[in-house]
């Protein structure tokens, strides 16, 4: 029962930003075929290394979006006396909302892989099959980061949009702060 619970939460959220992902990559990637030409391999791997970059930023705000939730929300909305009602401990909710976050994660990086994957398939292209499991491994384990930082803040932060702010706040200056440090390791500075 606590799983359909964390489900029917997340259902919507998870829905919305499965379809959002698959559709873009297998729109990005089948348009962007079409102006390649075959002679030109290594655009194509850079095709699907841009796909991940879109797919990365769009992933990360969508695990945030899953990590919210839990307790805190719901004593705002006036929905967690019935929660705290259920004959379970605060832990095994929180264990099973985090396990439920994380499966549909994972689910959120494989779908639209499979997607670009059938997108090129059909097109008669080649893609590596190793090359998209490292991209999704590179989402799933990158990525669950974001998530933990969402629920954590979900857990301390009340109100129904403050918890999502400070979230994609804290997203926005960490993608700041790695680009700072990404340029000044690549110009030399370091």
């Amino acid at each position: 029962m606590l799983w359909y619970k964390a489900w029917l939460e997340t259902r919507s959220r998870f829905l919305a930003s499965l379809a959002t992902l698959t559709l873009f990559s297998a729109i990005f990637v089948h348009h962007a075929q079409g102006l390649l030409r075959p002679e030109w391999k290594s655009d194509f791997n850079r095709l699907l290394f841009i796909n991940q970059q879109f797919l990365v930023i769009m992933w990360v705000l969508a695990v945030v979006l899953l990590g919210m939730g839990g307790l805190i929300p719901e004593k705002s909305v006036g929905t967690s006396s019935f929660t705290l009602a259920l004959p379970v401990s605060r832990a095994r909710l929180l264990g099973v909302r985090v396990g439920m976050g994380v499966l549909e994660a994972i689910v959120l990086a494989v779908v639209p892989w499979l997607a670009v994957f059938l997108v090129v398939s059909l097109a008669r292209n080649r893609i590596s099959i190793i090359q998209v499991v490292s991209y999704i491994l590179l989402l799933v384990g990158g990525g669950t980061v974001y998530f933990a930082m969402a629920v954590l803040i979900s857990s301390l932060v009340a109100g129904e949009y403050a918890a999502p702010a400070v979230a994609y706040g804290i997203v926005l200056l960490t993608a700041m702060l790695f680009d700072a440090w990404l340029v000044r390791l690549t110009c030399g500075d370091w």
